[in-house]
């Protein structure tokens, strides 16, 4: 993995060499391991590398050959090698001297801005031609790997991470206020902005050109909603995912150093686990698995329909395999979401969307590195991908008049749960199928709909500025989403918004590459083309990968009726924690741009009837409002504080 930064003069001035050497600079945490500089006349590029492929030792970027007057600086690692060494006719024992860099960078001067639609990983490109006085930008089609730009009458740049466009003089971090009020409202960025006014990211999947100082911008690939799978038999399709499971996981294998993953007692970062471990045992390797889980005898609240402690079904995972090395993490009992949360904040260039997580991730992060871990594996993407649950098939029957199969279903879902009613069946089938008008008002009756101001710090003065409800139907997402019978429209919109780069960059800093099969661009395209109906049967959600996985992991995953709250015991050790947001608030309200942004009263209140008490934080509704409404608000709080004080 890279940071990368550049800058074009598009006035033909010479290129300001102490501006690009503080970019460098401030890049280097992100790529501790070597860092080197290109420049020409009107334009310099940079690069900082963290070693995690064998081949990243033969890293020699930035890459300049003068016979293809081009200049290259590449982010990322490329899954598809043997591939893309065939497609360029490049002989195997040259590419066995080759870095992923080289071989992009052949793709780009073969294929110019077609090259992305070849490379598969996750990666970011930035390609300069001086002499069309040509530049252009490309990001991975979900976004791993982050890349933003500036543009200026006589400059453009462009960076990993916004931090390093900062060191422009007169570029300040002046905030973006639709960004910000949609990421308080937790609806998805769309478009270029990110949280600074002047800073734009390159969006997942996009090309951003710049060709004699105009700039155009386009998407060169997209998931198709109508492309559909047909196979003979059932088991077929298992055999099929298994095949697309075990080519994205094996995909990501390739590291210099230990390898370990995420171990949750969920269906995806399980079956992650399961699948590298297999992998990884057919080549006489151990893999790292991480659990984290609260303090032993925890018996705080948890909502109904979740559970507090992870290890078990971890435990007996685990147990499966002679070359996991199960390492389970506890809270520290003297810490709090507050003790690092400014250091992230200024590590990620924004607020995190989850103060509590960044707790127990950090402490993955430091375990791991300690161990000399390079590669850490994830099922982020695994709702979307592996483990989409088919309810959407529900009401597509229903729509097109399957009452024979509909009630077939309904049968084998009653075997499996005795509990459903008809009418909680006629509820799953017709709810999809309402005008959305109509969705919200029968389910604001019944309770089931969040007022925004639930469960965000967003300012209702500001909110009303913003036009919340007009920007979030316009996005096509909110916290109360309409259950969908599109199942792959949906699906891809999410894929759409989505956009994980800050934080893998973020991972760097602790010299580890998080890695997530379940965001393969083969493995997410298979997974949407599969029928609905390979989805839910027997009874039960998520039927593919219940079938495909069994016999390899336990029933206690398999089988299991809650789901595992992530940092349940975060509000602990109130004696330091309270103290702490009491100071943080009152930091906010001696802010004038805070007070503007947020709810600080409604945050206050919370804070001075603070009652974390099992009955009531069994409610989700009050969790909610503080782990998110106040947790959230505390952070992005420290983030408008942090921009703003940097332009002082």
């Amino acid at each position: 993995m890279s940071a990368i930064a550049g800058l074009i003069h598009l006035n033909g001035d010479s290129l300001d060499r102490d501006t690009l050497f503080r970019m460098q600079s401030l890049l280097t945490p992100y790529g501790r391991d070597a860092q080197h500089s290109w420049h020409r006349g009107c334009a310099g590029l940079t690069r900082t590398l963290l070693r995690i492929t064998p081949e990243d030792s033969l890293d020699q970027q930035p890459l300049w050959h003068h016979g293809q007057q081009m200049a290259m600086v590449f982010d990322g690692r490329l899954d598809n090698r043997d591939e893309l060494v065939t497609k360029l006719a490049i002989a195997p024992s040259r590419a066995a001297q080759m870095a992923d860099s080289d071989i992009a960078y052949h793709a780009c001067a073969n294929w110019d801005t077609e090259a992305p639609k070849h490379l598969l990983g996750d990666y970011a490109i930035a390609c300069w031609q001086p002499k069309r006085q040509r530049l252009w930008l490309a990001r991975d089609v979900l976004g791993t790997r982050p890349l933003f730009w500036y543009h200026s009458n006589n400059l453009f740049a462009f960076a990993t991470m916004p931090k390093a466009l900062f060191s422009i003089p007169g570029l300040t971090k002046e905030l973006c206020e639709e960004s910000l009020h949609d990421s308080l409202c937790l609806i998805p960025m769309t478009g270029a902005k990110s949280f600074y006014r002047d800073v734009f990211r390159v969006e997942p999947g996009q090309i951003v050109e710049l060709d004699r100082g105009q700039r155009s911008c386009h998407h060169y690939f997209r998931f198709d909603p109508n492309r559909e799978v047909r196979l003979k038999s059932d088991d077929d399709y298992v055999e099929a995912f298994m095949e697309h499971l075990n080519r994205a996981t094996k995909r990501r294998l390739r590291s210099c150093g230990p390898i370990a993953s995420q171990l949750s007692s969920g269906l995806d970062s399980s079956t992650i686990t399961a699948t590298a471990a297999r992998l990884l045992s057919s080549q006489g390797k151990n893999l790292l698995a991480y659990t984290a889980a609260p303090r032993l005898g925890y018996d705080g609240p948890v909502p109904p329909g979740w559970h507090a402690d992870e290890t078990i079904g971890a435990k007996a995972l685990s147990s499966r395999f002679n070359n996991i090395e199960h390492i389970i993490l506890r809270r520290d009992k003297e810490s709090t979401p507050l003790d690092e949360l400014q250091e992230i904040v200024e590590e990620l260039d924004r607020a995190p969307l989850n103060a509590c997580n960044m707790v127990w991730t950090r402490a993955i992060y430091k375990d791991a590195a300690e161990r000399g871990v390079k590669v850490l594996l994830s099922g982020t993407m695994g709702n979307i991908s592996i483990s989409h649950d088919g309810m959407s098939y529900l009401p597509w029957l229903f729509a097109n008049g399957k009452w024979l199969t509909l009630a077939s279903i309904h049968r084998q879902m009653k075997r499996q749960n005795p509990n459903l009613t008809w009418r909680r069946m006629v509820r799953l089938c017709l709810m999809p199928l309402l005008p959305n008008i109509v969705w919200r008002y029968h389910e604001r009756h019944r309770g089931r709909i969040s007022s925004l101001f639930d469960y965000s710090s967003v300012n209702p003065e500001f909110s009303q500025k913003m036009n919340s409800k007009a920007r979030a139907n316009r996005a096509g997402l909110d916290l109360n989403l309409q259950p969908s019978w599109q199942s792959r429209k949906e699906r891809i919109m999410r894929i759409f918004f989505s956009d994980s780069g800050e934080y893998s960059a973020h991972t760097n800093l602790s010299g580890i590459e998080e890695r997530d099969p379940t965001a393969d661009r083969d493995l997410i395209e298979f997974c949407l083309s599969v029928p609905e109906s390979q989805y839910i049967g027997d009874g039960k959600a998520r039927w593919l990968i219940r079938r495909s996985m069994k016999g390899i992991l336990p029933d206690e995953i398999l089988n299991a009726k809650t789901r595992g709250l992530q940092a349940p015991d975060w509000h602990e050790n109130t004696e330091k924690f309270v103290p702490q947001l009491t100071r943080e608030m009152q930091k906010l309200k001696n802010h004038d741009s805070a007070k503007n942004y947020l709810n600080l009263q409604e945050m206050d209140k919370i804070l001075k009837n603070w009652n974390y008490d099992k009955e009531k934080m069994s409610n989700t509704k009050e969790m909610i409002r503080y782990r998110g409404l106040l947790l959230r608000g505390i952070a992005v709080g420290k983030f408008i504080r942090y921009a703003e004080e940097g332009n002082e």
